[in-house]
């Protein structure tokens, strides 16, 4: 880099993270309007969508900055600071058109009462014992028809929060926080295993989509992160028992990491395969059996969500609009096999330089998220830690442009809004990341 370049990128970096800031706090500003439940007005949500994709501009125009950024300690713990403000900012904010962490919240305390989560859905009945706090929650959650859909990993950080804070947002905030925090603490591990440069780790940490779906919306996809990136590493050890532990208690958060399994056996030493089946099956069954034991009842969450969620795809709208709804029935076991086949043929080639078994993770989580039927802003974060790693923009993309999902909330009162939001609005997202991949290998960049 020349002389006069340095000081130019820097200017550019503080630009982009001043422009970054003023969107988050805008958005942080029209919270209070954007409560799901109290049918929010259009201008306020498309005011709040347009902060976040200006926000998120600013954040994609700063990641070549941001990955050239000497590793200095000023450096970092700018970093640091910006990103964890980005999320502190958020703590004390209504939830913003979304409505999941209500369910959290009662199943952490069905699990406090010694109720089984799985058991029966909310709209059994008030349990007994569970106060005024649980009767009023009890009525405003979301989906009470259904059992929880949520497996054992997830439910054990539910009930912690609730321990933390008994029917709070911010005990689930602060579980959430705590697991983003030990994840870029082991994404910076990672990224120097493998070789590549530490300041990318800042790429995941100033993403402005992670406040919005993971301190304020507090997804439970943020457990994920560092469970996922400890078992790349825990792979790259030959640490077969660890790896596997981690990868059975991230199915246990979503079930999709068990198409994870195929790459990491191939990637880790003949020795550690057995241990490494042993821990992923010991750990995979304590967390998932309970769920799947109830997976087939009619009012089973997971079993709505398999056969019935069609969410911001664009392309499974556009077929359904062509064949019919029948089509999808069709088509969700295929897609299902389809991410299985990637899974596999992503392990097939033998392990190789460290950056390689990153790339094969997020062509299966972004693949899982493609040929998923439901397309939820937070499922990103299944795949963002690796497209940082990798400095992948196609990848990086989606956390632009995902906020876009919300603007489905600023089209309820428009006649047709499901077709028009379905077939049109979700399709910038999918276009726009398959237009950079084009554009991308045209260009030669050999990474995915």
């Amino acid at each position: 880099m020349g002389r006069d370049a340095a000081p130019r990128e820097g200017r550019r970096l503080l630009a982009m993270a001043a422009l970054l800031a003023s969107a988050q706090a805008g958005m942080i500003a029209l919270a209070p309007a954007l409560v799901e439940q109290d049918r929010p007005e259009a201008p306020q949500i498309l005011a709040f969508v347009g902060l976040a994709l200006l926000g998120g501009a600013a954040w994609f125009a700063a990641i070549g900055p941001l990955e050239r950024l000497a590793p200095g300690r000023t450096a970092v713990v700018a970093v640091f600071v910006f990103g964890a403000a980005m999320r502190l900012g958020w703590l004390g904010t209504p939830l913003v058109l979304d409505t999941d962490a209500l369910r959290y919240l009662w199943d952490g305390a069905l699990a406090a009462h010694g109720i089984w989560p799985w058991a029966a859905p909310p709209a059994a009945g008030l349990p007994p014992g569970i106060g005024e706090a649980g009767a009023a929650l009890h009525a405003v959650l979301p989906f009470a028809g259904l059992r929880s859909i949520y497996p054992g990993t997830a439910q054990a950080a539910f009930l912690l929060a609730h321990w933390i804070a008994p029917w709070e947002l911010l005990g689930l905030r602060l579980v959430m926080l705590g697991a983003e925090l030990v994840g870029l603490l082991l994404l910076v591990g990672l990224l120097r295993r493998a070789g590549l440069p530490m300041m990318r780790a800042a790429i995941w940490w100033c993403c402005p989509l992670l406040p919005l779906v993971l301190a304020n919306a507090v997804h439970a996809d943020a457990l994920l992160v560092p469970l996922l990136v400890g078992a790349l590493l825990a792979t790259l050890g030959g640490r077969g028992a660890l790896a596997g532990g981690l990868l059975g208690l991230a199915a246990g958060v979503k079930v999709w990491p068990v198409l994870l399994v195929p790459l990491l056996a191939r990637w880790l030493p003949a020795g550690a395969r057995l241990p490494a089946a042993a821990a992923f099956g010991l750990t995979a069954a304590v967390t998932l059996l309970p769920l799947l034991a109830t997976a087939t009842a009619p009012d089973a969450g997971l079993n709505a969500y398999a056969t019935g969620w069609l969410v911001n795809n664009a392309p499974l709208a556009w077929v359904r609009a062509v064949f019919g709804p029948g089509i999808v029935e069709v088509l969700r076991p295929l897609l299902g096999l389809a991410a299985a086949v990637v899974a596999l043929a992503v392990a097939r080639p033998p392990p190789g330089e460290p950056a390689a078994l990153i790339r094969g993770a997020l062509i299966v989580g972004a693949a899982t998220f493609y040929l998923s039927p439901a397309q939820f802003p937070w499922y990103a974060v299944w795949f963002l830690p690796f497209a940082a790693a990798l400095g992948c923009r196609a990848l990086l993309l989606p956390a632009v442009l995902l906020p876009l999902y919300y603007l489905f909330f600023a089209l309820l009162e428009t006649p047709g809004h499901r077709v028009f939001f379905a077939q049109g609005i979700a399709a910038v997202h999918v276009l726009g990341v398959l237009v950079m991949l084009i554009w991308s290998r045209r260009r030669g960049d050999v990474r995915p």
